[in-house]
């Protein structure tokens, strides 16, 4: 069973205002609309809790919080509107977690050995001035490459295999130069990115299972690329015949039964056009047209793939 496919319960339960998977000590990943508000009361409760949570309820100014253990390093947090009963949340939540329990979960992010990452500078400076430079010292690092020789343009495209790189445990190690680096462009994406790299997906399949616009992932992947972070296997542009996976989506339920506002997107999932032109065909955001197909997958709506021979 796949992770996106659980959440997906979740994402599509309209009582339900936001969810996370939250490591031991309040650190939210795979994060979908739960407001930063409540984090500092889950990150509080789970400080007094964790070792012995099962399920539990919290209330906050923006709903009712379930917390529920899946496994010894991650516990689900589900915000509930006002309008579900604290029994129907509470019995939502375990049905997730019954199912999330089944599921191969990434490890969580490591946390860094380093208490506070700070750059002392070579030459010591009077304490003044180092009081005062303090709250400055995890800005300046857009890019972080330790071999500028070796820093050549690699192209990434969203056909891309994504790969763990050198300095993957680096990024994925909270609080680490890198790590805060990463979150001041991407906020928690760039660590949901590295969470769920299997050395199988593309960039465009990374996108499709966070539900994230492609181009955005790919700008995140573009990061991690030059910075070490992960590698990533293209197809040779030097190859004069080259070999596309391009998967079709096909709608096979009824039309009328759809949203109306998906109606449009589901009437062109024939199986012989790609999102991309069917979004393309209706002059809408290519993330548009995913959303519209996302409620359907894996009931009435699947994807046939097919490769698609270019040459160079």
């Amino acid at each position: 069973m796949q992770l996106e496919r659980v959440l997906t319960k979740l994402k599509f339960d309209e009582t339900v205002l936001g969810y996370a998977l939250i490591t031991n000590d309040g650190h939210p990943f795979l994060s979908f609309s739960l407001p930063d508000e409540v984090l500092p009361q889950i990150k509080g409760t789970l400080k007094i809790h964790a070792s012995g949570l099962k399920l539990m309820n919290i209330m906050t100014g923006q709903g009712s919080v379930v917390l529920a253990r899946i496994d010894p390093k991650w516990v689900l947090a589900v915000l509930f509107g006002p309008e579900l009963h604290l029994g129907g949340a509470l019995s939502r939540t375990q049905a997730v977690v019954n199912l999330l329990v089944q599921v191969d979960l990434p490890p969580p992010p490591i946390a860094s050995a380093e208490p506070d990452i700070e750059v002392v500078p070579e030459a010591p400076l009077p304490p003044k001035q180092i009081v005062a430079e303090k709250p400055h010292v995890s800005e300046p690092v857009e890019s972080i490459p330790p071999d500028a020789e070796d820093e050549q343009e690699i192209e990434v495209f969203h056909g891309c295999v994504v790969r763990r790189g050198k300095n993957y445990n680096e990024a994925v190690s909270l609080d680490s130069r890198l790590n805060l680096a990463m979150k001041r462009s991407y906020a928690n994406l760039g660590v949901d990115i590295l969470l769920i790299i299997d050395e199988k997906m593309t960039v465009y399949k990374i996108a499709e299972r966070l539900a994230k616009p492609v181009e955005r992932v790919l700008d995140a992947v573009k990061w991690c690329t030059k910075n070490g972070v992960v590698d990533v296997e293209c197809p040779d542009e030097q190859d004069p015949e080259q070999k596309e996976i391009i998967e079709m989506p096909l709608f096979e339920g009824k039309l009328d039964k759809a949203k109306k506002q998906h109606r449009a997107v589901l009437e062109l999932c024939d199986g012989t056009r790609s999102l991309q032109q069917i979004a393309t065909v209706l002059g809408i955001p290519y993330f548009d047209a995913l959303q519209c197909t996302i409620p359907y997958r894996g009931k009435t709506l699947q994807f046939i793939r097919t490769v698609k021979l270019t040459r160079g």
